[in-house]
Order: C-alpha cells, then sequence, then structure tokens
C-alpha cells in the first residue's frame, strides 16, 4: 500500500472509470464527515458538491488546495503477487522446456506451478480488482460564485482469465519436432496431447495468446467549471439554486500486461497507452432551509447531466453518466456541531461489471473556535458490501486565513497488498485552507 501511495500523484493523470464514474469525496470537510457535502460543503468546495451553495457564504472569499490518495482493493493484490512469487510465466517455460522428461523439474517448480494452478481457479471465480483513486482540488469562492480545477481518478487492474484455458498443457520440443504434453506436477510426469487439445485448453496458450492477462484501464477528469448560486426568500423558507458550466479535460488508458505482474509494478504499466480529450459538463444543485428551523438544510445536486463523453485508447466512447446525490445539514450547540448525511440516488458503474458504487455517508464536525475543527464520520457502499463500513475522521488547525486539514478514510475489511493487511478501501487527503 505503501508503494501505492507514493506512486498515486504520478496516476493522477492516469486513471478511469467505466461507465460512471463514482462520486468521490474532494475536498476537506467532507473527507471527514463520510463523504457528505451536498447540503454542507460551502465555500470553496461548493462548485463540486452543490453550486447552489456558493449562495450560502460565510466569508467574502475562501481558497483551497487540497490533494490525495485511495485505493481500494478487491481479492487482486494477493493473488497477483502469489503468481508473481510462483514465478508462473518462468515456471511454466521451464517445464516446457523439460517435456517429455520425467522426474525433471524441480520441487520448486512443482510447488509453484500447483499454488499458480490454484489462485488463478480462484481468480476465475470471483470478482476481483485494484482501484487506485488519485485526486485533487483547487478551488477559489468569491460571494455567490466559484471556480477551480477539480481532479477526479480512477485507475483499475481487473484479471481476465480464460476458464476454458487452465490445464497445464505445455508445447516443447522432442526429436526436433513440437510435442504437446499435459504435465501432472504431483508426479512430475507428461502425457502427449495433440495441438487441437493443447490450442483449445492450454493455460500457456491462455498466457501467450493474451486470453488471460491483467486488464489495466483509467480516466481522469480535470474540470473547470464555472458556478453560481443564488438564494430566494419564502414564505416557507429559503430556496437556493446553482449550477456550473464545466470544461472537462479527460485522459483515458487501457492496456494489459501480464497476469504475474508484481501489485506494485502496476502503475508504471500506464505510461503511454493514453488517449486525451475534452469536453463540456453541466451539474445543477439546490437547497432548501424551512423557515422555521433556520439551522437546517437539506440539498440535491445532479453532476454530469449531459453524460458528457471522452475517446478511449481503443476509438471507443466513454461516457460519463449522471450522478444524482442528497444530503441533509443541522447546524446544532449555537453553530459549532455540524452534522450531515449524504445519500447516492443512483448506482454508479465502475470496471467491475458486477460492482455498483452507492454510499451513503455522514458525520459530525466539531469546531469550538476557528481555529480548531475535528471530524468524524462513516460511510457505507450500499450496492456492495466488500469494504464494510469505511470509517472516516479529518483535523483542522489553524486561524482562518491559513489553516491545516488532514483527512482519513479506512474500510473496517481488510485485505492484502505486497504481502501486508491492508484495509480494503483507505484514502488520505491534505488540504490548505484560506478565509477572509
Amino acid at each position: 500500500m505503501r508503494q501505492w501511495m507514493r506512486s498515486g500523484f504520478g496516476l493522477c493523470i492516469a486513471a478511469a472509470a467505466a461507465q460512471a464514474m463514482s462520486f468521490q469525496p474532494l475536498g476537506f470537510e467532507s473527507m471527514g464527515m463520510g463523504g457528505a457535502g451536498v447540503a454542507s460543503a460551502t465555500g470553496s468546495m461548493a462548485a463540486y458538491y452543490n453550486p447552489a451553495l456558493l449562495a450560502v457564504n460565510g466569508h467574502t472569499t475562501e481558497v483551497g488546495l487540497s490533494g490525495g490518495v485511495g485505493v481500494a482493493e478487491y481479492n487482486l493484490a494477493e493473488n497477483i503477487d502469489r503468481l508473481s512469487n510462483d514465478d508462473l510465466t518462468g515456471t511454466i517455460e521451464r517445464i516446457a522446456a523439460n517435456a517429455p522428461i520425467p522426474n525433471s523439474n524441480t520441487d520448486t517448480d512443482r510447488a509453484n506451478i500447483t499454488d499458480a494452478l490454484d489462485v488463478l481457479s480462484k481468480m476465475s471465480k470471483e470478482t476481483s480488482g485494484l482501484v487506485l483513486t488519485p485526486g485533487g482540488a483547487f478551488g477559489v469562492q468569491i460571494k455567490n460564485f466559484g471556480i477551480g480545477v477539480y481532479v477526479s481518478s480512477e485507475a483499475t487492474a481487473v484479471p481476465v482469465i480464460d476458464q476454458n484455458h487452465l490445464d497445464l498443457i505445455v508445447l516443447g520440443t522432442y526429436n526436433g519436432q513440437d510435442y504437446y504434453a499435459y504435465y501432472d506436477p504431483a508426479t512430475d510426469t507428461y502425457t502427449q496431447v495433440d495441438q487441437a487439445t493443447y490450442e483449445n485448453s492450454s493455460l500457456e496458450y491462455a498466457l501467450n495468446n493474451n486470453l488471460t492477462y491483467l486488464s489495466l484501464k483509467g480516466l481522469s477528469i480535470g474540470e473547470v467549471p464555472f458556478s453560481y448560486g443564488h438564494a430566494f426568500e419564502t414564505s416557507a423558507g429559503t430556496v437556493g439554486i446553482g449550477g456550473s458550466l464545466k470544461y472537462m479535460y479527460g485522459v483515458t488508458y487501457d492496456t494489459q500486461v501480464s497476469i504475474d505482474t508484481q501489485s506494485g509494478d502496476l502503475d508504471g504499466a500506464f505510461k503511454d497507452r493514453d488517449r486525451r480529450s475534452s469536453a463540456f459538463g453541466v451539474d445543477l444543485g439546490a437547497y432548501y432551509t424551512p423557515k422555521a428551523e433556520p439551522n437546517l438544510r437539506f440539498g440535491i445536486v445532479g453532476k454530469n447531466l449531459n453524460a458528457p463523453e471522452f475517446d478511449t485508447v481503443t476509438n471507443a466512447v466513454y461516457k460519463v453518466d449522471p450522478m444524482v446525490r442528497a444530503g441533509v445539514y443541522y447546524a446544532g450547540l449555537d453553530h459549532w456541531l455540524d452534522l450531515a448525511l449524504d445519500v447516492d440516488l443512483t448506482a454508479n458503474k465502475t470496471f467491475l461489471d458486477s460492482i455498483d458504487s452507492q454510499y451513503v455517508g455522514g458525520g459530525v464536525n466539531i469546531h469550538p473556535n476557528q481555529w480548531f475543527s475535528l471530524r468524524l464520520g462513516a460511510m457505507q457502499n450500499i450496492a456492495d458490501d466488500t469494504f464494510g463500513t469505511v470509517l472516516t475522521a479529518g483535523l483542522g488547525l489553524g486561524f482562518k486565513q491559513l489553516q491545516l486539514d488532514i483527512s482519513g478514510m479506512m474500510s473496517t475489511e481488510t485485505g492484502y497488498y505486497d504481502g501486508e493487511e491492508i484495509p480494503r478501501y483507505a484514502r488520505v487527503n491534505v488540504a490548505l485552507v484560506s478565509r477572509w
């Protein structure tokens, strides 16, 4: 995990989603409050979470600069690291070179190929993938207007395994001719088969002909919104509306590597396999504060409502589907204890075909004075329970002219990466905020 965290910013311009990007937490306050922001993220992050909140400005100007990276692990890192440690490709090459001589392979190669076959069989039956989500934000709020640069990225590694080609059948040379043989590692013996059997069911054939591999896809979107929010006073309370017209620059990636590539080496495989294009996007948001309860606020936002499209490496078109999120916010205890909750109203597709992203999350922000802010929260993907509950926390220190903010997220479910046990979902973010 540490190596991915170090290389995350290098992938910020090299990352992905399948048919819709998830509503990624960016910035500072919402990161520590379970990702909630649709009704609470005023100031420099309003243009991203809900442009209507630009009408709720506690300060004339706010500037925020932040960057972070997250990693989500779906049963992949440990498996491909095991295949790499088993030296899958090299082991098969040595077994093929020894055909058809019995008792010619080392105990190490026999044990490695047995383990590798077990791993591949397991991977062919379960959903697995590794997702890196670097992101960053530079936002400026001046009264009711907002502008900035917001980067949302997903870089995904997904195994593609041909279940019809998992037999250990190798192609060797015997007496100067091709020799096709099924190899049994338990007895270290070979049984001759024909070419058709080799081509129809051999793992070696699948690896050499790109039937089994690790697919790397990605999309990074940098959006520059021009946003405005306006509030109306009514007899029932305050209604705010807002919108963003966004210039969007997308970088798509699509490549493949060997199935036994070390998880720590995946980031370099994205290089030189990109396609760049631009589009325009539209976000619309609204909020409502009841007259009888001025500390309560409801919000809703629709992002990418025009379904912007980006070109891909394979000359296809990538469409970012619209997403809708709602939220509620309450300021209590004389405005030094904030509560917020968000829920995705749309289920967003991911690169993992059977897994959607649809989060509900919220938290509390304790800020008894202007130089201290402590946030705690949690969020849950209600469309998939792989991560369990994701716990969040954040700490802000400094005065309004300059504040340092550190936030983090960590799931309760764990997996393995580079031989170490890690949370299945983790994210960190660092921000600087200035207000006048």
